[in-house]
């Protein structure tokens, strides 16, 4: 590959990786698609401290003929505070930026290659959030049953737990698992035929349920698996977009958010003299927190 020059740096349009790297960071998550979050496009620097307010739990009150209205301060609300401490970042050099930007192929092969490092890296920040929660069903070293999952939803069902957004992440053998379940052989069988010939599980008892390689694993005797059964409020992910670099610097910058999961993402380019090509760096700034307690049940397997 030819060496480029400044010249040819400039062609370099940042928002043309940012909307493939959005792609694919939206496709290499599962848990950050799931749990809230709270996004801004204003510029954020490593280590702001967030304040996102929580309502809690409003009370129905009579309402008499003529009579006022009853102000209230929800129950269990909280001012929820997220430090924005996790800045992510992937970095590499294009020598033929003009290539690879003409050729979607060799371009999705770069995104490809760098955005998944990413991904693992917010997902791990999510998953470690099941230290907090204080409620856990199924037995370590145990692999998951249809029971262990009752168990999970009426522990959801007891907090009153919105009945909507309530999901199911399991590690690959416990995947595996449910779907050898006998209990859940007719069902996988019927209504749920077409999802494990792709092998997934589909809603079960009312949480969909994913799968995800990063579910964590705590070695021991035996080891333990903590799968994750929630409520989107269980958890918050915060993405805040980074400053632009300084004018006149050379470097271009562009942060984009993928109105479907949240995300949000910056890619900056720089003719690097050093190694005569420009040097690209994606990078991510976000904050995770515990939202509601009573809406995470770690599974145990």
């Amino acid at each position: 590959m030819a060496n480029i020059t400044t010249t040819t740096a400039s062609a370099f349009i940042p928002e043309i990786w940012a909307n493939l790297a959005l792609e694919q960071l939206r496709a290499n998550v599962v848990l950050a698609k799931l749990v809230a979050k709270d996004t801004d496009m204003a510029a954020f620097n490593v280590g702001d401290i967030l304040h996102i307010p929580y309502p809690g739990t409003f009370s129905a009150n009579n309402k008499a003929a003529n009579g006022a209205v009853t102000l209230q301060t929800p129950s269990n609300g909280a001012d929820v505070t997220v430090t924005l401490n996790k800045h992510k970042e992937v970095s590499f050099l294009v020598e033929d930026v003009a290539r690879a930007q003409a050729n979607q192929d060799i371009l999705a092969r770069y995104i490809s290659a760098a955005v998944p490092a990413i991904a693992e890296a917010i997902e791990a920040d999510l998953f470690a959030l099941y230290s907090g929660l204080s409620q856990s069903v199924g037995t370590s070293g145990t692999d998951i049953s249809a029971a262990t999952v009752r168990a999970a939803v009426k522990k959801l069902n007891d907090a009153k737990v919105p009945l909507t957004n309530r999901y199911l992440v399991i590690s690959p053998k416990d995947q595996i698992a449910l779907l050898g379940d006998t209990d859940l052989s007719t069902y996988f069988a019927s209504a749920q035929a077409d999802a494990v010939k792709r092998g997934e599980l589909g809603p079960l008892y009312g949480l969909d349920t994913y799968m995800s390689q990063l579910v964590p694993v705590v070695s021991g005797t035996p080891d333990s698996t903590k799968n994750l059964a929630f409520h989107k409020e269980a958890f918050i992910l915060a993405m805040r977009a980074l400053p632009e670099p300084p004018a006149n610097s050379g470097a271009r910058s562009v942060a984009m958010r993928d109105p479907d999961s949240g995300l949000v993402i910056r890619v900056t380019s720089a003719y690097n003299p050093t190694y005569l090509g420009v040097q690209v760096t994606l990078d991510v700034l976000y904050g995770v927190a515990e939202l509601r307690d009573a809406a995470g049940v770690v599974v145990l397997s």
